[in-house]
This record gives C-alpha cells, structure tokens and sequence, in this order.
C-alpha cells in the first residue's frame, strides 16, 4: 500500500503542473537557459565532510571522484544522473549518492557530461566513455557497478552495449533506476500510463529525446534509444519501475528482451510508484535503497 507521504508528494506535483512544462512553446527553452546558466549542483555537504572529493575535467567537462575517509572497500559505483540529457545534475541525486556510500563503503564516480540541445548523444558518450575507462584503470572493471535514474539508466544500458560492441572491459553490474530507454514513446501501453503519470508525457520524452539528437536522425537509433540494440552479453542487471509512470513500458520491454536470450535482469515493480521515487524523501525510496543495497553487495554469480 502507498504511505501517506507518497501520496501527498505525488498530489503536490500533480497540481504543480510540471507535467505540462515542457509543452509550452518558449518556456522550456527558458528553463533549461536557466538551469545551464546556475550549473550542476555541488556535492552536498555530508559527502565534502566524509569523503575524499577529487574533481577532475575531461574535454572541459567536471568529474567527481568520491572515497569514504572511513570503512572503505573495493566497491565503485560509476553514477550517471538523469535530466532527460538536457537538465543538470541536483541536490536530490547528490543526496541519493550519499546514502548509497554511507550504506555500501562505495567509491564513486560522477561525470557531469555534456547537456543538450547544446550538445547531442555522440559528444555526451565520448566523455562518458573516457570517464568510464579512467574508473577501469583506477578501480578495476570487476569492481564497478554502473548506476543512473532516469536518462542516466537509458545511459547505463547504452554505455554498456557500447563497451560490449567495441570488445572493451565490462562492468560487473548495473542498476537501472526508472531508465528512460526509448525515445520513440511508441509503445501502445504509455497512452493509458500518461494519465497515471504526474510528471512525464508522450510529448515531453520525445521533444527531449530530440533535443539529444541531430536532425534527421532516427529516435530509435542506437545509442540513443538502447532498448532496441542486443542485451545478450551484457553484466547482471536490476532493474526499477512504478507501475504508474510512463517509462515502466521501456522496463517491461527490456526485461522480455532479456528473458528471450537469458540475460540476467531482475525487474523490481514497485505499485502506484512514480518517476524515480527512489530518490525521493518517501519510505518506498528506502525499501528501493535496501533492495539495491542487497543487489550491490551480494556477490557476482
């Protein structure tokens, strides 16, 4: 049963209107000006107290390497941020990081990589892939975990296709948080889910997955929607999505994509679940936390 205070954050953002604020002509275009012009927040508090920050540039772009001054161990988890590619990294995702470290010893590290519609997929998965190999060198492959929510979990699984189809080292899992997948928004099921969904639209996914993309190009290219490459070959996978948001179609998918070539993907429904709630300050978000908890720190099979 959903808690009350899941309910009440969800009814806030419902009357919000956020939903429709990519719809408007001129005034997403402002928003995103703003966002890009304030930069990705700083790494909260917590984490400049109790860890190691090392900040590092590749091709202009900030990197953040995070190590826990105490109980430390091999782990690494490699975070990519959701925004839908266009919108910054937030307090809520340094927050989330946070928990992740304080629970599991983790390092991590967190490339800011380049937003669109200045930039489209290409120069975005340049910098994250030399990000990814500097991990390797420094943690090792067998001991990276690559996380993100949202377009970071679409980043995620394309990430690792990308080093799959180009024979390069892989992580030893990955955790996909609400991953937005497909930027075609055609799948039948998402005209009934829109109207449970209080912050996404068929609309507003495909307008940002055109902003990522050049003119012209197919929506459902690869690697901008990786749910229509191969996921043979690929490391262990966890999965999330609320049954209410739209993007639970793109999980459902890849998870009959994964069972029709035995990849090894445990989807985690949570009902009446919204866009990335497990990052939220709701009590679902901490059941989310322990299932992914357990997942990191169980040991590969």
């Amino acid at each position: 049963m959903i808690s009350l205070r899941a309910r009440l954050l969800f009814f806030i953002v419902r009357i919000s209107g956020l939903k429709n604020y990519l719809l408007k002509p001129g005034r997403a275009e402002k928003f995103i000006a703003r966002d890009h012009a304030r930069g990705p927040a700083l790494p909260v508090r917590w984490l400049r107290k109790h860890c190691d920050i090392e900040k590092a540039e590749i091709d202009g772009q900030p990197l953040y390497r995070l190590s826990p001054k105490e109980n430390g161990n091999s782990l690494h988890i490699f975070y990519l941020h959701g925004g839908g590619y266009a919108f910054n990294i937030v307090s809520l995702h340094w927050h989330f990081i946070k928990k992740l470290i304080r629970r599991t010893g983790a390092s991590v590290t967190v490339p800011i990589y380049p937003l669109s519609p200045e930039n489209k997929w290409d120069s975005s998965y340049a910098m994250v892939m030399e990000a990814f190999e500097q991990a390797v060198s420094r943690y090792g492959a067998e001991n990276i975990v690559v996380m993100g929510d949202s377009a970071g979990g679409g980043f995620s699984l394309g990430l690792s296709q990308m080093l799959r189809n180009h024979d390069k080292a892989l992580p030893s899992k990955l955790v996909l948080l609400s991953p937005y997948l497909d930027k075609t928004a055609a799948d039948p099921t998402q005209i009934e889910l829109e109207k449970t969904d209080i912050l996404i639209s068929i609309e507003g996914i495909r307008r940002l997955g055109s902003w990522w993309m050049r003119e012209g190009e197919d929506p459902a290219m690869f690697p901008a929607s990786p749910l229509f490459a191969p996921v043979d070959g690929l490391p262990p996978m966890l999965v999330f999505a609320g049954t209410d948001e739209m993007l639970l179609a793109d999980s459902l998918r890849l998870k009959q994509k994964g069972d029709e070539v035995g990849a090894q993907i445990e989807l985690k429904l949570y009902d009446h679940m919204q866009h990335v709630w497990m990052l939220l300050p709701i009590p679902e978000a901490k059941t989310a936390l322990d299932d992914i908890v357990e997942f990191l720190l169980a040991p590969k099979v």
